[in-house]
């Protein structure tokens, strides 16, 4: 499960109890992953907004993103964005049919291509890092480098945070599972 995925659920739990009358959760992990979802919101609209007159979208650059860093399978690529692979899958299949990715044969596995940038896609990230640059720098002088900073360390502190309750309930549930197996 996912950051998000895990920050949804817990929400969902938490929601109807941790309302006030404001329509507001009154605790901090309900504040904050609504805060992280609001702002999630925000960045893929704007995304959205800055690569539109080229014809792209932010699920289109989250895809040639993570392929411009290194090539990856879909289900790496969705696993990492907390997508469904499917969903990866499709924007993948319409990137590869534009010519901006190819897939190649993956050494590891067989059956899950890796996904790789053509030149044609390398550019197309490449314009588009140029349009983000362009906002971000607009954007910045709105905004304070270090609280940034901070609330990105916090962020990355969560993050791992959440990452090892997952990895523990996961381990638990496989095990729970296991049990369950053998005692038939």
């Amino acid at each position: 499960m996912t950051v998000c995925c895990l920050l949804d659920s817990i929400l969902s739990i938490w929601y109807a109890t941790a309302m006030e009358s404001t329509g507001k959760p009154n605790d901090p992990l309900g504040r904050f992953a609504l805060s992280i979802f609001w702002i999630n919101g925000l960045l893929l609209r704007t995304g959205d907004r800055l690569t539109r007159s080229i014809g792209q979208s932010s699920a289109r650059w989250q895809v040639l993103g993570r392929v411009g860093y290194q090539p990856q399978t879909v289900a790496q690529i969705a696993r990492d964005m907390g997508h469904a692979r499917q969903s990866v899958q499709r924007v993948a299949d319409v990137l590869a049919k534009e010519g901006l990715v190819v897939y190649q044969d993956n050494p590891a596995n067989r059956r899950a291509p890796l996904l790789e940038l053509t030149p044609h896609g390398a550019e197309m990230l490449r314009t588009i890092s140029s349009l983000n640059e362009e906002w971000a720098r607009h954007i910045m002088t709105k905004l304070n480098p270090e609280q940034l900073d901070a609330v990105a360390d916090a962020l990355e502190e969560i993050a791992h945070i959440l990452e090892a309750d997952e990895q523990q309930t996961s381990q638990q549930e496989t095990r729970k599972k296991d049990i369950s197996q053998n005692n038939w």
